[in-house]
């Protein structure tokens, strides 16, 4: 009966953002080719937050100002008890598991890539999407202007405007979406967090992403049931 809940809460979050995996995709002229969505998984515009997700979840406990039923008893949000893959508790996880510590019962897999039943952009957006590697988001870092803005195309939205060096009419908005820990929003407006499909390799609780304030930008590590945002990038050829 839970699958067949997440499976119907998955085809509906899809529905109402049908037209994400067809928006056009921006190309940065990136050394490796990369194609970037115009829009956060769950956004109909590049201004929108769109959903949140954990790390490895693809369908998020918010969004578009509602919540989603506690997954246990007097849990709600974004937390360890609600998380996919463990039990409970983070030295209890059931997937993506590199340190025996933080496996239940010992547990390890050493993978280290989320694959795609677990990949919300692929799920959602369809088999040319995914969630980018955390070397993509550094080559996005490392060759593109990054340019804050407090006022995104005049809907009061702050976040980055990333272009190419040579081509400014070449770029992507990543809103400042702020984050969720539990069920309390935090820094909207002013941070801005992005998931990669990377563990971790170090700490198999954490996660990778990328994480950036008018101050600057960098990719670091936090815990994976973080309800954060989502940018796809598009692949040159459909998974399997």
């Amino acid at each position: 009966m839970k699958r067949l809940i997440l499976l119907i809460a998955v085809i509906m979050f899809a529905a109402n953002i049908m037209a994400q995996g067809k928006k056009d995709y921006v190309n940065l002229g990136l050394s490796s080719g990369t194609l970037w969505a115009a829009c956060n998984v769950g956004a109909e515009s590049p201004e929108q937050s769109g959903g949140y997700f954990g790390w490895g979840e693809t369908v998020p406990y918010f969004y578009n100002g509602k919540w989603s039923q506690p997954l246990k008893e007097g849990c709600y949000g974004y937390c360890w008890a609600n998380y996919k893959y463990c039990n409970l508790s983070f030295k209890q996880l059931t997937k993506y598991c590199c340190q025996e510590e933080y496996g239940e019962g010992g547990f390890t897999d050493y993978r280290v890539l989320l694959s795609c039943e677990d990949d919300a952009a692929y799920v959602i957006m369809g088999r040319k999407w995914q969630i980018p590697t955390e070397e993509q988001w550094q080559e996005l870092l490392d060759e593109c202007q990054w340019t804050w803005t407090d006022n995104y195309n005049n809907t009061s939205v702050a976040g980055y405007i990333v272009a190419n060096r040579y081509k400014k009419d070449a770029y992507i908005f990543l809103p400042a979406a702020g984050f969720y820990d539990k069920n309390f929003f935090y820094q909207g407006n002013l941070t801005g967090d992005y998931w990669s499909l990377s563990l971790d390799k170090n700490n198999s609780s954490y996660a990778r992403f990328v994480s950036f304030n008018s101050g600057g930008c960098r990719v670091v590590s936090n815990n994976r049931f973080y309800g954060i945002s989502i940018r796809a990038v598009r692949l040159q050829r459909e998974k399997n």
